[in-house]
Parts: structure tokens; sequence; C-alpha cells
């Protein structure tokens, strides 16, 4: 995909602490891997416990237990869920397998629970687990990076690429979108697939230091499906055909952002205007 854009979103004035936390996370480090070996917890803390959304997890616990160790001056008994980027929920046989293995062997509650935005999360994952859980992920050619927090979230599309060549060719930007607005930064990989650390600086050429400053969702859909929805999500690509070839996409855009509910207008994504495909 092409690499020239505009540049990052530049944020000015006070930062609220969400943002605070993103500028000083070091492109999304934090101390994740300093807790990560912190074996008296069985979670991350500070702004780790919400840094490591970004690496696509959030950190829950067992609230049926939650009073009963309070009692006992235990911590909560903490565990993660993983969720998966699966740009239009395209998975293989030999991937499902290996996930399900995962899932039966290493989660609290041996089994995987499929998202309304075509991808899967694990439940119960103990902090022991969570390194060995993104390594098989990556070992089956998937990731977990920026399927959570203040990102582009998973990249919907119309289903069954194999249907028809203009499906697959709308997969196909599915998943080049995913790529072309995932962060930069070298964090998930030296974290959790024990990358070798560079001395050069990361840098965030579309997103920028703090990256967005809300969730961000996109889709592809080939009409006359609509089953991405695509009035409820921010950036829409709607394919346009010629003889069953690709052409382009109508482009539509919505959504809102996260304002206080008496003033906050989430507005349906509507049409702006058509892109080609070269």
């Amino acid at each position: 995909m092409n690499e020239k854009h505009p540049g990052p979103l530049v944020v000015s004035g006070k930062l609220s602490d969400g943002e605070r936390m993103k500028s000083e996370s070091n492109f999304l480090r934090g101390t994740i891997a300093e807790d990560l070996n912190n074996g008296l917890t069985g979670g991350f803390s500070g702004d780790n416990f919400l840094l490591i959304r970004f690496h696509g997890m959030y950190q829950q616990d067992d609230r049926d237990i939650r009073a009963e160790r309070a009692e006992q001056k235990l911590e909560p008994r903490h565990a993660m869920m993983l969720r998966c980027r699966l740009p239009g929920g395209i998975i293989t046989p030999q991937q499902w397998l290996g996930i399900d293995k995962f899932a039966a062997d290493n989660t609290l509650y041996g089994s995987i629970r499929i998202t309304n935005r075509q991808t899967f999360q694990f439940h119960g994952i103990l902090k022991g687990n969570v390194k060995p859980a993104h390594q098989l992920l990556n070992e089956l050619g998937l990731d977990a990076l920026a399927t959570a927090n203040d990102v582009n979230r998973n990249v919907l599309c119309t289903s069954n690429p194999v249907e028809s060549a203009l499906h697959q060719e709308a997969y196909e930007w599915a998943k080049k979108i995913s790529e072309h607005l995932l962060p930069r930064t070298r964090a998930y990989a030296e974290i959790w697939l024990d990358a070798e650390k560079v001395a050069t600086t990361d840098e965030e050429p579309i997103l920028g230091a703090t990256y967005l400053p809300r969730k961000f969702k996109t889709t592809v859909v080939i009409p006359p499906q609509n089953d991405v929805d695509l009035h409820a999500n921010d950036l829409n690509f709607v394919a346009v055909a010629d003889k069953g070839k690709l052409i382009g996409f109508n482009v539509l855009v919505g959504g809102d952002y996260l304002l206080p509910m008496a003033i906050r207008i989430p507005i349906r994504a509507k049409p702006v205007n058509l892109v080609t495909s070269r």
C-alpha cells in the first residue's frame, strides 16, 4: 500500500491522563516486560493495565470469587482476555485447530469466543500463559496487535472470499487496510516474540505518539450485502465493480468521539467520495 500520507495526528494543549499515558509509554512498551516477570502479582499494574490493550488484551478477574479473595487478603484472580487480529474473519483449518488446542490446554475456561467483528477471543489466560499465547498466534501466522484501545480495530469484510474474484479482491483490500493502519512500533515483537531491540527510535508516521483519540472501525463491503453494518462504522469502503472487476470504492464516513452523553451525537456513515482501487 502506498506509504504517502499527510502526517500523524498532532495533539496540542493539556493531555488527558489517557493521552499522557500513551505519550509516556515509549511507543506502547511501558514497563510491560517487567510486569510480565513479576511473580508477586497475577496482573499488570499502573499504566500497563491500559497499555496491554494495544497488545490485544484486557485484564479481568473472576467476579464470583472477588469478595472471597478480598476477605482472605488476596488480590483478585487476574486473567487476560486476548483478541486476535483477523481482517475479514478468515482463518484456516490448521490455524483453528492450533487455537482450539491452546484454549483447551492453557485457559481457565477451555473455550474460544467468537466476536461480532469477525474474530475470536481467548478468555481466562493467566499471566504465565500470556506470552505463550502471543507466540502461538505468531506461529500460526496471526497476531493480536491493535485489537483493542485507541487504534483501528479489526477490519470487517463481506464474508466468503472464495465466492468470486471480486470477493477475493475485496478481502485483499481489507488485509491491506489493516496492515497499513497498524502501529509501527516494535514493542509488540520485542515483548511477546523476543525480537531484537534496536537502537533506533520508533516512529508512528500515521498514528502519532499518542495514537488515536478513540477506537476506530473500518469495513469493506460488496453490495447488495451489508453484513458488516457499514452505517454503524467509522470508515467504510463499498466496492464498485464493472463486469465483475473491482474498479474502486464508494467511501462512507460516520461515527463519533466519546463525548459526554449530553452532547454526544453519533452520526450514521454517509457517502463522501469514490476512490479508485489502482
